[in-house]
């Protein structure tokens, strides 16, 4: 009976191939979209990490009270008290990330990802090699720590996947290290932004999956009691039956006894401490939680939509079979033969719109991971699966039944007698098929409204975070980041002032400078200062050491003083940002005023006062920031920056040459306009934007498919209606405004819906959004606008044609 239906309704759609190939489009494209936003969603937040027993890996939290709380990564002195006094953990280790060139030959350096932690990483993450051994306990020991384990992917690509590898020695900077083994195919390790030690909110941008690890020589009890916040990450596996609470608790037992054995020298005001333990899953999922999430709801609510317009569309195609039915019921079918008959057509087109959909998924997933514009956690572990497919089947057998079950019992109701009596063969519809329509249309409407509203919101978001002031311009700046292995002495001053000669003598150069920290990539160096006159209370600053030039490059305000100049290579000299001289002096002039930066332990008087700008993220305020001269303290990661009077684009290659003219083996990480940095530190935004633009386009459009389809069916089975009206003496405008008002109170309906559903909805995603809030009229009265105008032009041709029924032609078909 299945095989005959289905065949029948193959029949039925050759007959109507427009239908068929929406219908199917439709399908697939929701389907696709669906399983593909799941498979990211199970990947990176269902799915447990790929670790043996992941459920009792944990990460261990610091939190200080003059940090504001943290959490940060932990004191490693702290943490070498946790390791022998915490009876809840298996082991503990504590790791970092960092990048550095790798080098076999003469060849320029290859950037990579890099992990050095305590040498029992591997054995906490239960892991075995495929090649060689992974770390011992004497690797840790100075000395003995110039040996490495890479990843399966490196051991590919760089080493050709030689038998051979064990042994070989390559260089990390100028360090040589020796393989000593090869991590398996399917492990993956979170990168430095699902890992971060100091949770800032702004990610680093071409943060890649670690590729080297090396082990860490550290001597733990040689670090100060007070300091070193926010640079490790603790990791550790609970022992079994042990739960987060409880461990944590003992956690919080430990670090009261380390607060005890803090020198009262080195404890600051306001000084607590306190731990927090979260499951490293959660942690490295992090802020990707909400907005895949969001995504999610948004595809599904699409999906949702398409459903109606189906649905929609099949109960007029019922309606127009009813005469069939009310024949084959004459004849004897039954109830379940008719059902089916009325369900063939849905799951038929469902079936191949999901197996294309799930083409679709494939295809795009892999896209997605190769060239992915944002730093998504777990990327490499994103593939289609059991667990996935089988949400596609489930999500087909619904896309089915919810766009035919309607159109089904509609077929299953006809009452054969007034069928068999229409001596046209055309059903009219009653009022309850018209009523059901328009609830369909609502309720489309309704869900468009919402998803465009929301669409709205992050739309409105990112404008916001694009448009304002960041207190420096990006134009024509190029920005080059340089890992440097000389020794913080004068070999590495002299690096940095042969570059920048190299770099101001580039033609068309107009000014270039040195940076410590690459722009919007978060807060670092966060220190305590003191104002040596007046009230002793530290502030909490990001420090900078930059050369003279920097803040002309990226053109920065000066509100007092001066910038730093050649001459500050041998002075204490400071310069401050504006907020920060209105904490420090509120009333008074700070120009020549002194400070202490008790990290350097060292005195600094202020020369100059720069505005405040968003260097560290667009999506926070400015922070209070501290610049020294570079000649006071070399940065191990050094940012060269340019400014051309050309494009930005054509001073990457010369930078590149500028830097190795000086030193060919140097490491240099990113060569990049600051306006693609701009570009990049807003990647997630961006794409979240973009996705919710393309499912409310889509929905935007298959609910005015819907408007015109269900105008359109009705000027076809209202035509004698409507001639007799004209006959009897009606408009063509009083027609129009009866046609109009047959959409426009759905449409009234679900918009007024939308806007109050969305307004409810604004408030779970509100903490996505920058500089607007879950209700924005602006963005309410623009999409208000924009359905309007738009299901005006969907019910502009079903109206025309309705205005222009020939009454003698409608009566004569009669």
């Amino acid at each position: 009976m299945l095989g005959q239906e289905i065949r029948y309704a193959c029949r039925t759609l050759r007959k109507t191939p427009f239908f068929a190939g929406a219908a199917l489009a439709t399908f697939a494209l929701g389907i696709g979209a669906s399983t593909a936003i799941f498979t990211v969603v199970d990947s990176v937040l269902l799915k447990p990490l790929a670790y043996r027993d992941s459920g009792r890996l944990v990460t261990a939290w610091e939190h200080a009270g003059f940090l504001a709380g943290g959490p940060v990564g932990p004191n490693p002195r702290h943490f070498d008290l946790w390791r022998k006094r915490g009876e809840a953990f298996r082991a503990f280790t504590l790791l970092r990330h960092f990048t550095n060139g790798l080098t076999l030959a003469a060849e320029h350096p290859r950037v990579v990802a890099i992990v050095t932690s305590l040498p029992n990483l591997f054995d906490i993450l239960e892991v075995r090699p495929v090649h060689g051994r992974l770390f011992r306990a004497d690797d840790g020991a100075p000395g003995h720590d110039n040996v490495a384990v890479i990843t399966y992917s490196l051991w590919q690509n760089f080493f050709q996947s030689d038998p051979d590898v064990v042994g070989k020695t390559f260089r990390l900077g100028d360090t040589p290290k020796q393989v000593i083994g090869v991590l398996p195919a399917d492990f993956h390790f979170p990168n430095a932004n699902a890992l971060r030690a100091f949770h800032t909110g702004q990610p680093i941008s071409g943060a890649t999956e670690p590729a080297v690890f090396i082990p860490a020589a550290l001597h733990l009890d040689q670090f100060a009691w007070n300091g070193e916040y926010g640079n490790w990450v603790a990791l550790g596996r609970l022992k079994p039956r042990v739960t987060v609470p409880q461990a944590m608790a003992q956690l919080n037992t430990v670090e009261a006894q380390v607060l005890q054995e803090i020198p009262a020298s080195e404890k600051r005001e306001g000084f607590t401490l306190t731990a927090s333990l979260q499951p490293m899953q959660e942690a490295v999922v992090g802020a990707s939680r909400s907005v895949l999430w969001v995504l999610m709801c948004a595809v599904l609510g699409l999906m949702s939509i398409a459903c109606l317009n189906l649905a929609n569309s099949q109960v007029g195609r019922a309606i127009s079979r009813r005469r069939e039915a009310a024949v084959r019921a004459a004849l004897g079918a039954s109830a379940g033969r008719l059902l089916w008959s009325g369900l063939a057509e849905s799951l038929l087109l469902a079936a191949a719109g999901g197996a294309l959909g799930v083409g679709f998924a494939f295809g795009g997933l892999d896209l997605f991971r190769r060239y992915s514009p944002i730093d998504l956690p777990r990327l490499a572990e994103v593939h289609l699966n059991g667990t996935v497919l089988l949400f596609a089947v489930v999500l087909t057998l619904a896309a089915s039944i919810s766009s035919g079950l309607l159109p089904a019992v509609r077929f299953l109701r006809a009452d054969p007698q007034p069928a068999l009596q229409q001596s046209n063969g055309r059903a009219s519809g009653s009022r309850q098929s018209r009523r059901l329509r328009t609830w369909l249309i609502g309720i489309q409407v309704f869900g468009c409204t919402v998803l465009l509203l929301i669409t709205g919101l992050f739309s409105r978001s990112l404008f916001t975070l694009l448009r304002q002031d960041k207190g420096f311009e990006t134009s024509h700046v190029a920005i080059a980041d340089v890992r440097l292995t000389y020794p913080a002495d004068a070999s590495r001053i002299a690096f940095d002032d042969a570059v920048l000669a190299n770099l101001r003598a580039i033609p068309g150069v107009e000014s270039a400078g040195l940076g410590s920290a690459m722009p919007l990539e978060g807060e670092t160096w966060i220190e305590g200062i003191q104002r040596l006159s007046g009230p002793k209370r530290e502030t909490l600053i990001n420090l900078r050491w930059a050369s003279p030039g920097y803040f002309e490059t990226l053109r920065e305000r000066l509100v007092a003083g001066r910038f730093l100049e050649e001459r500050d290579r041998k002075l204490n000299s400071i310069v401050i940002s504006e907020s920060l001289a209105k904490a420090l002096w509120p009333n008074e002039n700070p120009i020549g005023g002194l400070l202490r930066v008790l990290a350097q332990e060292k005195d600094f008087t202020v020369v100059g006062v720069v505005a405040d700008s968003r260097s560290t993220s667009l999506k926070t305020a400015p922070p209070r920031m501290a610049y020294l001269h570079y000649g006071y303290r070399t940065p191990y990661n050094t940012l060269f920056l340019a400014r051309s009077a050309g494009s930005a684009d054509t001073l990457i290659p010369q930078m590149q040459q500028a830097i190795w003219k000086f030193a060919p083996d140097v490491t240099i990480a990113r060569v990049k306009t600051l306006e693609s940095q701009v570009t990049d530190s807003l990647a997630t935004e961006r794409l979240e934007t973009m996705v919710l633009i393309a499912f409310g386009g889509a929905a935007l459009l298959l609910a005015l498919l819907g408007i015109h389809g269900v105008l359109s069916y009705s000027v076809a089975m209202r035509k004698s209606e409507i001639g007799i009206r004209m006959a009897l003496g009606a408009t063509r405008s009083q027609i129009c405004r009866l046609t109009l008002a047959e959409a426009g109170v759905p449409v009234a309906a679900g918009l007024a819906a939308g806007l109050l559903g969305a307004g409810l909805a604004g408030r779970f995603v509100q903490s996505l959004l920058y500089g607007t809030g879950p209700v924005d009229l602006p963005v309410m009265a623009i999409v208000t606008g924009l359905f309007v105008v738009s299901a005006g032009l969907a019910a502009l041709e079903p109206t025309r044609r309705a205005a222009s029924v020939d009454p003698l032609e409608a009566l004569r078909s009669e």
